[in-house]
């Protein structure tokens, strides 16, 4: 079973940009060995943002899965050959396919985007639909 979770991400850098990341909120029960797409769109100013795909496992662990912008991308060791994306860049879309699922992918899928023109750190602010701005600094993946 693949558990996903729909939300929006607002990154902000600086006080000043402002990313939107939508999924569709919803859970499926997937198959072992079948193929799986997970919806995410983003809205953005940024011309080569970075895109990111993370899982909140059963054990409550985040774990990095991949991070691609417009040039090249990262897969954790564990998505080479069975995840991929599906990068849609006029569109916006950013499709995470799980090829054979494996009852081990069962987690909740988060999509995100940011930058890397800033060094320096950046702040995050998280709105799910009914609940409060909270904010947070990004932290695991690669740094580009």
């Amino acid at each position: 079973m693949i558990l996903i979770a729909g939300f929006s991400l607002l990154f902000f850098y600086k006080g000043m940009l402002c990313s939107l990341v939508t999924q569709i909120s919803t859970e499926q029960t997937v198959a072992s060995g079948s193929e799986l797409m997970l919806l995410c769109t983003y809205d953005t100013s940024l011309s080569n943002p970075d895109l990111y795909w993370y899982r909140k496992r059963l054990d409550e662990s985040f774990q990095f899965i991949l991070y691609k912008d417009n040039t090249r991308s990262h897969y954790a060791d564990f998505a080479q050959g069975r995840f991929s994306v599906q990068h849609g860049q006029t569109q916006k879309t950013f499709h995470l396919v799980i090829s054979q699922v494996r009852m081990e992918d069962s987690a909740t899928y988060y999509c995100a985007v940011g930058s890397h023109g800033d060094a320096g750190a950046q702040e995050v602010c998280t709105q799910t639909s009914g609940e409060q701005l909270s904010r947070a600094t990004p932290q695991g993946g690669p740094q580009p």
